[in-house]
């Protein structure tokens, strides 16, 4: 996928602190999970290393991964204090998605000192009865009002599972009515084939595009968010999605890197994540001959959310898709054209002349051929 050259150009460095988590989400891929630890030797040799070789980005994301980052809690704050206290060559900036569970008092304390260097983003599955079908019943102990307060430019990231994809419309407006930006995506590795679930998807898709078409000043949930413009520029060419294995390094508790996380034994297995060191990642065309006959046909192609990493951990192959997640990935890409279009004739939209012929020809595109 190309990209806005006006956008800073970032490098993603992912550092795995621990491969434990407190929780045990329903729909978790990281299926081999261990008691390893990183240490400070190690976390600190990666980021000395990414921050003195990124003369190519504009920025260094330094995102503190797990299981859960904050059973590692000491060995952030280790590490924030000593990469701060060096000058170094390009900015960067620290980062965690954390499960909210364990940010309370001192944590909380140190993040509100460290809010200038250090982002904070939460898991959250919409309702409380759905974040607790999801996440182990943990709604009650993670202070939402905290993340709004101090963290309300991050997206909530709303992970939609079979379970909870009835009332998805119902966990997105709710965060929205407590005043959250919301990024939600469908559950990865999970078995999405049963067929009541492109009905129910359909279903929820409108009743959110029903709700920001009467609510214009919410910005929408990324489900019905992202751009749909590249499909009228045909099916001739492929780009990457993601910046996996190019722009992202995922480094596990033994300091190895991989493409991203979702390559490391953790996610994928100790067999699979040693075959990734010999995958090949293209920086922006990917040769036709390596997609899959139905993705070189497919119209939505080049607005297509692949995900090398799940690809690889479903069938080996980053190229191959999931036949159900496809589906329901049209579905959605669908609803986004219907969504498009009501915007339009609402007058929602502000747009030049040359982008409105471009967005309409989109939307003809996707609702004639899906």
């Amino acid at each position: 996928m190309e990209t806005n050259s006006s956008e800073p150009k970032t490098r993603t460095v992912t550092i795995t602190l621990t491969n434990s988590c407190n929780l045990s989400c329903s729909y978790c891929y990281e299926d081999f999970k261990q008691s390893d630890l990183m240490d400070f030797a190690c976390a600190y040799k990666i980021i000395s290393k990414e921050l003195s070789k990124s003369d190519d980005y504009d920025i260094v994301v330094l995102d503190f991964f797990g299981g859960e980052p904050f059973l590692q809690f000491d060995l952030i704050k280790g590490l924030v204090a000593a990469v701060n206290a060096k000058e170094w060559d390009c900015d960067y900036i620290f980062f965690a998605t954390t499960n909210g569970t364990l940010v309370h008092g001192e944590i909380q304390d140190w993040l509100i000192e460290n809010r200038s260097c250090f982002a904070c983003g939460l898991s959250y599955d919409g309702t409380k009865e759905m974040h607790n079908t999801n996440r182990c019943n943990s709604a009650d102990i993670i202070d939402l009002d905290f993340f709004l307060k101090h963290y309300g430019d991050e997206d909530i990231k709303m992970t939609v599972s079979p379970e909870t994809l009835p009332t998805l419309a119902e966990g997105v407006m709710y965060l929205h009515d407590m005043g959250f930006e919301v990024s939600c995506n469908l559950a990865y590795g999970v078995d999405w084939s049963t067929a009541a679930f492109s009905g129910n998807l359909e279903r929820e898709l409108n009743k959110l595009i029903d709700y920001y078409i009467g609510n214009p000043g919410v910005i929408p949930c990324s489900m019905l968010n992202m751009g749909i413009d590249t499909v009228v520029f045909g099916t001739d060419k492929k780009f990457r999605y993601c910046g996996c294995g190019i722009d992202m390094v995922a480094y596990d508790v033994d300091g190895k890197p991989y493409p991203c996380h979702l390559f490391m034994p953790l996610s994928a297995g100790a067999e699979k994540a040693e075959k990734a060191s010999d995958l090949f990642f293209y920086d922006r065309e990917i040769p036709l001959e390596l997609v899959e006959e139905k993705c070189r046909s497919c119209v939505i192609q080049s607005v297509c959310p692949t995900c090398y990493g799940l690809n690889y951990i479903a069938f080996g192959d980053i190229y191959r898709h999931d036949d159900a997640y496809c589906n329901l990935t049209k579905i959605i890409t669908k609803a986004r054209s219907y969504f498009k279009g009501r915007q339009w004739e609402s007058g929602q939209l502000v747009l030049s002349k040359e982008d409105e012929k471009t967005l309409l020809k989109s939307i003809l595109t996707i609702q004639e051929y899906l």
